[in-house]
């Protein structure tokens, strides 16, 4: 960055070094300028000025003028993100108590407004003829695949998570009805659209996109797109919108399949807990209630 070698001055001259403090404190100014009037205005010369263009690795003063504006540009970018931040240094534990449902409450109501219930109701009724579900994603992103995968597998769904592509898996199973999740915060994760482009071209599988803006090159390796909401931040915040967003189109999908085969579910729930007391030792047709003072037990 220019700006934070005129501020460090590592190796200037003292002319170097009154040129880049004029430069630091004339920024917009010197835009204006020629080699020569910064030269004269900093009290140096042209010489100076050509040689500490070189000591900042650019080819002239034209090209110190451009990366100046365009850090400054950047800057003010910055600046505004940070301003917009919903948790900074000075949030105490009460603020971000307050502050962290409206950031999930924000998320779901945004993915809720851009939803194509058509496209949503398309995806459950494939879910519903499907023999199983693949989940991919990539880092945090797998972690909820994860999540997503053990929540389908409790309603008898075949279902897993999966980071990458395994070609072998693929082929035992192509017979099979799938849908394929993949997920990528972004929308333009390189593996994700890898994993995508080889569903589509080399299975049968049914391919869901659940992504974020930048999903041009996805899109078209998906059968189904379903778009998050995700927020500008410098901040790890932007993972707290991701994460919520598709946790809840995923928990959507759960929820539909769980209707759709509710009697089944009820039927197995029930013979779970009739053999749940083997696994935890609680016995819950059986349980007492807890003697009321002066009782014995």
């Amino acid at each position: 960055m220019i700006l934070e070698k005129l501020k460090r001055m590592e190796g200037f001259t003292h002319q170097e070094q009154a040129v880049a403090r004029y430069i630091l404190d004339h920024v917009e100014e010197i835009q204006q300028m020629s080699t020569e009037e910064l030269a004269r205005v900093s009290y140096t010369s042209k010489a100076t000025v050509v040689r500490l263009c070189k000591k900042l690795e650019v080819e002239g003063y034209q090209e110190l003028k451009l990366k100046l504006v365009s850090e400054m540009v950047q800057n003010i970018r910055v600046n505004q993100l940070l301003s917009k931040e919903p948790i900074t240094e000075k949030s105490t534990f009460p603020d971000i108590i307050h502050t962290l449902p409206k950031l999930y409450d924000k998320a779901i109501t945004d993915t809720e407004l851009c939803m194509d219930r058509n496209v949503m109701i398309r995806i459950c009724n494939r879910i519903k003829a499907a023999d199983r579900i693949d989940i991919y994603g990539s880092g945090i992103s797998y972690i909820l695949a994860q999540s997503a995968a053990f929540k389908f597998a409790t309603l008898g769904m075949e279902c897993a998570a999966y980071e990458s592509v395994n070609a072998h898996y693929l082929s035992a199973g192509k017979k099979k009805k799938t849908v394929s999740f993949v997920i990528t915060f972004t929308g333009a994760n390189k593996n994700m659209i890898e994993t995508a482009r080889y569903l589509k071209e080399t299975t049968e599988t049914y391919v869901v996109g659940i992504v974020g803006r930048h999903n041009k090159e996805i899109r078209k390796w998906c059968h189904e797109i379903v778009e998050i909401p995700s927020r500008d931040s410098l901040l790890s915040l932007k993972v707290i919108t991701s994460f919520t967003a598709t946790t809840y189109v995923l928990d959507i999908f759960f929820s539909m399949l769980l209707a759709q085969t509710y009697e089944k579910h009820v039927k197995s729930s029930l013979e779970m807990v009739c053999h749940e007391t083997l696994r935890i030792g609680v016995d819950y047709w059986n349980l007492k209630e807890p003697p009321e003072d002066g009782e014995s037990s």
